[in-house]
């Protein structure tokens, strides 16, 4: 048996679009919108999954000046209570994570901007850690040495089998400001940095993945045994930011592997990073590139993580934002941002390894929120792919899911 994405035709999905009657009609993916638990003005979400295997969604909640992290869990088609993290009168500058652990431990992570500081970017990360669900969290440390120098919305965790918790930030320390033109650059120098908190919640040393990196795009982090893979945008000279993936442990051994020579010549960061997953030994990572100035999302397969195979081409006029997510049966479901002009469509695709994309699906037709709501989120749990975007003219966060079932 292989499990494979349920089919239906187009008018089942296109119940999410805000102009239905300009899509095509077509075979498509079952999605359906699912009702959440936020309430008011709510943006910045993000999805991972517990321990045993349920949806976490996180998200903030904003009133005035004060802006709440909250979370709710998605279990036998219904949502538990939701849970306050934290609530502050200052800016959340990456979306907050709530991250099941492997003894069942909850682990939250949020970035908050530092106020007054001469680095516009300047941030702090805090992790706090809930052992009855998220009623109570412990105090928030911040787990990294006071050289560090965070910059804002660039983080990504990843859980460990041994109920450690893994951390990634770009970090600023060799950038040198200059006080009297507003915090304009001289150097600029951003570093890829980690660090992995043990069982007992003790940060280990702090690990240099990368000494050069693309300043703006986000990472994304994921774990096979005890080695993790983080994928990011490169800065290498000439200007030249395509992506990279590095392999590394707590241990402090790193390797870094190019997933591919798009050659990329911007001397500016496009605010766009890559995203992977891991699933036994294959390794799949999507990304957005322009080089040659059309917008395309990239996937690209691996079967161990250190060397990629030749890239396949989901789509030459996307806006970008991409995820991938590896499905039993080897191949990849992917979902992005298409540019529809003068509109965006959520998209999503399933891609083989040999190269073929199938079933390309609008989710979502409309507008999508600016910086820092942009990117999708993914997650699958059981039969059950789970898409999150924030809608800025509903000001709110909303959340599809993708049906699956076993067939021969």
């Amino acid at each position: 048996m292989k499990l494979a994405l349920i089919k239906t035709v187009a008018v089942a999905s296109l119940l999410l679009c805000q102009d239905c009657h300009t899509a095509s009609v077509a075979e498509k993916f079952n999605v359906r919108e699912l009702t959440l638990p936020a309430v008011g003005v709510n943006q910045q979400h993000h999805l991972t999954h517990t321990a045993d295997g349920k949806l976490i969604l996180s998200w903030v909640e904003t009133r005035g000046s004060k802006n709440t992290v909250r979370f709710a869990v998605y279990d036998n088609a219904a949502w538990l209570p939701m849970q306050t993290v934290i609530s502050t009168d200052s800016k959340l500058a990456d979306p907050p994570v709530v991250q099941g652990l492997s003894d069942g431990t909850l682990a939250a992570a949020w970035m908050l901007a530092v106020k007054n500081d001469k680095d516009p970017y300047a941030a702090d990360i805090y992790l706090a850690h809930s052992k009855d669900g998220g009623q109570t969290w412990t105090a928030p440390i911040k787990p990294y040495g006071e050289q560090a120098r965070i910059y804002d919305a660039q983080m990504s965790l990843a859980p460990l089998p041994d109920a450690g918790l893994a951390l990634v930030w770009t970090d600023s320390r060799h950038v040198i400001h200059d006080d009297s033109k507003s915090a304009s650059k001289k150097t600029s120098r951003h570093q890829l940095m980690a660090t992995v908190l043990n069982k007992d919640w003790q940060a280990g040393k702090e690990i240099t993945l990368d000494d050069d990196v693309c300043s703006c795009c986000s990472t994304y982090t994921d774990v096979r045994d005890s080695e993790l893979v983080t994928v990011y945008r490169d800065h290498l000279k000439g200007e030249v930011r395509d992506i990279s993936a590095v392999r590394w442990n707590r241990n402090g051994a790193v390797q870094a592997t190019p997933v591919h020579d798009d050659h990329w010549v911007i001397n500016g960061c496009p605010s766009n990073g890559p995203s992977v997953d891991l699933s036994g030994q294959q390794t799949v990572v999507a990304w957005f590139t322009a080089g040659d100035g059309k917008g395309r999302v990239r996937v690209s397969f691996s079967a161990g993580g250190d060397k990629f195979k030749s890239p396949i081409e989901v789509d030459d006029q996307a806006i970008g934002y991409a995820n991938a997510l590896l499905l039993d049966d080897g191949s990849a479901l992917v979902s992005w941002r298409h540019n529809a002009g003068p509109e965006e469509e959520l998209m999503v695709a399933r891609v083989t390894a040999g190269g073929e994309v199938h079933d390309r699906t609008t989710v979502y037709r409309g507008s999508f929120a600016r910086w820092p709501s942009k990117y999708l989120g993914i997650e699958k749990i059981g039969n059950e792919v789970f898409i999150a975007w924030t809608d800025p003219i509903k000001k709110k966060v909303r959340l599809a899911v993708v049906a699956m079932t076993a067939k021969d």
